[in-house]
C-alpha cells in the first residue's frame, strides 16, 4: 500500500454494551483512533423498506494493520457512520486491513 493513496481520514469505533435504566442492554460505539485510509466505494442501491426509500452504499476500506479491528465495529467519516461486513488480513503479511464495509441511509 502507497501512503499517497491513504487519503481519507476515518474515525474507529468499537462497541461498548452496557444497560439501561430497564436493564436492557444498550450498545454504543467509543472512538478508539483516527487513522489514514484509502476508500473505494464500488456499489450502491435504493430499496423500500417500512413505506421508506432507503439508500445503501457497499465498497472497501484499506488502512494500515491493526491487530485491534474486529467486523462489529464502526468507521466514521464526517458525520457517516460505516459498518464493517468483514475484515481481510491482505496475503498475511500483517501490512494492510481490507474492510467490507456498507453505508445505510434511511
Amino acid at each position: 500500500m502507497n501512503a499517497d493513496e491513504l487519503r481519507t481520514r476515518i474515525l474507529l469505533r468499537k462497541p461498548v454494551h452496557t444497560p439501561n435504566a430497564a436493564l436492557e442492554m444498550v450498545t454504543t460505539y467509543v472512538a478508539v483512533a483516527t487513522v489514514w485510509a484509502a476508500v473505494e466505494w464500488e456499489s450502491g442501491r435504493r430499496f423500500e423498506a417500512a413505506k421508506q426509500l432507503n439508500a445503501e452504499l457497499q465498497g472497501i476500506i484499506r488502512i494500515r494493520y491493526r491487530s485491534d479491528v474486529k467486523a462489529d465495529w464502526q468507521l466514521g467519516m464526517g458525520n457517516r457512520n460505516i459498518q464493517i461486513l468483514s475484515i481481510a488480513n491482505t496475503k498475511e503479511r500483517h501490512e494492510e486491513l481490507v474492510l467490507n464495509c456498507k453505508e445505510a441511509e434511511d
